[in-house]
């Protein structure tokens, strides 16, 4: 309690320290996309927008004592105690042309107080999340959110239900789930002939790593190109055993490029971090190779606009310039190779036709609109029709670079 104190009684000053948006834009390495903006641009952004800093220990104990009203290790619902939780409903969402990402807008909020009968649960999960988190923090280690639902039984080992408590938290914070020193499950995979130097300094080759590649991890400062190797592109493939295929092939080496996919073909915060890391340190341009459906056309989204779940979080985090090796509707496939939309996929591409960023996108609405009007939707598998691998395919979709 008496560490907790004194990391307390500093917060207040690292949190002016960290306020200044142009400062955290630098953190995060994307300073130069918003140079020509002046301060008063910078400021109403933050005023009209949720954007999530990366804290420090105290400043998030500082921020959890302000919520709860006391510094007590432990948090318990108490009866009154109430949260007003920033909406994240889609209604909230909105792509900003300035920042070329998804955002959360201010303002509209819900109150979940402990003893009313409609929001009790809620402020309960809350609270007890809140526990859990601030345990961590003191801890000074690191946790996966995954485990946090067996620490209360009021989770009843749901994750969902952890989940959500720990994006109103992030929200209420106003900080990325790292600060909450929750890890996530699943991150991505790279393999090519790169060099990673961490941040002691020290280098680590990927092909030291064997043929399958390295696993995408925190810590990484600089990636460069190994010596006499080049690379043209990077290609973002969605699924584990497509990735796999590419690993162990000779396609990299034919077409000099880095090949990636994010966990089990989630776009994890970790793994859009290390690509637009990638990208900016090695000034290629990208390339994904997603199912032609609706969820791969959601996944693309994720890495274009930013995470629609956490559009809270989306600073440096997406690649507004990737392009979608997109294939369902081309003539060189047969309609065999195509599948029946079943009606999640219809769900999610009403949702998709819903958000003006995503249809204003010339490629985007294309796909869409065949898979609407044709009720047809195509797996990455498909091209293994024309050639396996197909290398010829991609070496066309990416023909615009002279050297390939």
């Amino acid at each position: 309690l008496a560490a907790m104190a004194a990391a307390e009684e500093t917060a207040v000053g690292t949190a002016a320290e960290g306020s200044d948006l142009r400062s955290f834009f630098s953190t995060r390495g994307v300073a130069a996309d918003l140079a020509a903006l002046d301060d008063q641009t910078l400021k109403a952004l933050d005023e009209k927008y949720i954007i999530a800093r990366d804290l420090d220990a105290a400043t998030v104990l500082s921020k959890i004592h302000h919520l709860v009203g006391h510094s007590e290790a432990s948090i318990v619902p108490y009866e009154g105690l109430s949260y007003q939780l920033p909406c994240r409903d889609p209604g909230q969402h909105e792509y900003d042309p300035t920042l070329r990402q998804l955002c959360l807008r201010r303002g509209k909020v819900e109150t979940c107080t402990v003893g009313d009968p409609r929001t009790s649960r809620k402020a309960e999960i809350i609270t007890a999340t809140l526990s859990l988190v601030k345990k961590t923090v003191l801890s000074g280690h690191r946790s996966f959110s995954d485990g946090l639902r067996y620490g209360d039984e009021v989770f009843k080992q749901d994750k969902k239900t952890v989940d959500d408590a720990l994006l109103d938290i992030c929200c209420l914070l106003e900080c990325p789930r790292a600060s909450l020193k929750m890890l996530e499950l699943g991150p991505g995979t790279v393999v090519g002939p790169l060099i990673f130097t961490m941040e002691d300094g020290a280098e680590n080759h990927c092909r030291s790593f064997g043929p399958s590649g390295a696993r995408v991890h925190e810590g990484i400062s600089n990636i460069t190109v190994e010596q006499g190797a080049t690379v043209n592109f990077i290609l973002l493939v969605q699924r584990d055993d497509v990735f796999w295929d590419f690993a162990r092939s000779q396609l990299r080496h034919e077409l000099n490029c880095v090949v990636m996919i994010g966990g089990d073909g989630e776009p994890n915060v970790m793994t859009r971090a290390f690509l637009r890391k990638l990208k900016d340190c090695l000034s290629v341009p990208v390339y994904a190779l997603t199912d032609s459906d609706p969820e791969g056309i959601s996944i693309f989204c994720t890495y274009k606009f930013g995470s629609a779940e956490m559009p809270f979080d989306n600073v440096g985090l997406t690649i507004p310039d990737i392009k979608l090796i997109a294939y369902i509707g081309d003539d060189a496939l047969h309609l065999s190779h195509l599948q029946p939309l079943a009606k999640r996929d219809r769900s999610i591409l009403k949702g998709l036709c819903a958000q003006k960023h995503v249809i204003g996108d010339e490629q985007l609405r294309e796909n869409i609109h065949f898979m609407m009007n044709r009720g047809l939707k195509c797996k990455i598998e498909a091209l293994y029709y024309l050639q396996y691998l197909p290398t010829d395919y991609i070496r066309k979709a990416v023909g615009n670079l002279e050297d390939i």
